[in-house]
């Protein structure tokens, strides 16, 4: 049986780009609202946001919250986005890589 995401919310750390930005063009697809949590979009990152803002006809929403996954304030910035633009998260997508050279 196939759960439906229309209406639920997911956050997708690292959609900024690359699959993680594909993961969050499916789920907006699917009429599920993301927080794109990241360091930076690039500019095909900033075009689904811009498409899915509040501003749009949309029947999903998309926001950034700037986040590095490697400090916990800005973790617990990003479920508070989650929870005062949607309600909260329904689904958590830890796709950030950490680069360490």
């Amino acid at each position: 049986m196939a759960t439906s995401l229309a209406g639920k919310t997911a956050i997708v750390t690292g959609a900024g780009s690359g699959i993680n930005l594909a993961f969050a063009r499916l789920l907006l697809r699917k009429q599920c609202n993301v927080v794109v949590a990241d360091l930076a979009l690039r500019p095909e990152a900033k075009e689904v946001v811009a498409a899915h803002s509040s501003l749009s006809r949309s029947p999903a929403r998309a926001v950034f919250q700037r986040t590095d996954v490697r400090d916990w304030a800005q973790l617990e910035c990003m479920f508070s986005t989650a929870t005062k633009e949607f309600g909260g998260a329904d689904i958590v997508c830890p796709g950030a890589g950490v680069y360490e050279p």
